[in-house]
């Protein structure tokens, strides 16, 4: 692979992922249930497709289990959509938005205050936050939710395709994912190399190699 194979890729796609971007960045000022749909699909998506996860986290919403499922209700949605470790995941959801629903001297009710979470004048800082404090979050998986909800100017998701396509691009020695944050900063760089070089934001470079990948413009 090489930066003009992007570039061509993007040029095909680029209505598509335009369109992609415009959805992320209309999620900015949802209320905090749509954002904690995104937090769900994004906590679904490990070591398991995202079309799959999507869908799982759509029959979720439908069924109103985001706000009150139990860990048993969501799990069995979980497996019906072939979701890896659904009882594990579960969990995640429950205790998630039981921590996210904490009551507060601002706001004593029991209402998700997930988008208090949220610096918009520190982005770093709330990736950070949401990397260590919510349950089946990576720095993949925070950078992975702040994209989608319109956060994710300068960062960049480091999965396991992005990880072999910057093997592919000879940036990197081997395809392994970064195991840890400093190794998940020196990838990201390596990403915003790759961005300046081909004029492709960063966010928009995702889905370019994304699509490469799987023939699709995705979340």
């Amino acid at each position: 692979m090489k930066n003009e194979d992007i570039l061509e890729q993007y040029e095909e796609k680029k209505q598509e992922i335009d369109s992609r971007l415009n959805e992320f960045e209309s999620l900015r000022k949802a209320e905090d249930r749509r954002v904690f749909k995104e937090l769900v699909f994004v906590i679904l998506t490990s070591q398991t497709s995202a079309e799959k996860a999507w869908k799982s986290t759509e029959k979720l919403d439908d069924l109103q289990l985001l706000e009150r499922g139990d860990k048993s209700e969501i799990a069995e949605v979980l497996s019906r959509y072939e979701v890896q470790y659904e009882k594990n995941k579960a969990s995640y959801v429950v205790e998630n938005r039981e921590m996210l629903s904490q009551p507060t001297l601002q706001d004593p009710t029991k209402s998700l205050k997930l988008r208090n979470k949220i610096d918009e004048d520190d982005l770093d800082k709330t990736r950070k936050w949401f990397a260590e404090n919510i349950k089946g979050m990576s720095w993949k998986g925070a950078s992975h939710f702040l994209r989608n909800i319109g956060y994710g100017d300068d960062f960049a998701i480091i999965s396991a395709y992005i990880s072999k396509s910057l093997y592919s691009l000879g940036r990197k020695e081997d395809a392994e994912p970064p195991k840890d944050r400093e190794e998940y900063m020196e990838d990201e760089e390596l990403m915003h190399d790759i961005a300046e070089e081909t004029g492709i934001d960063i966010q928009a470079l995702d889905l370019v190699l994304w699509s490469m990948e799987n023939g699709e413009v995705f979340k």
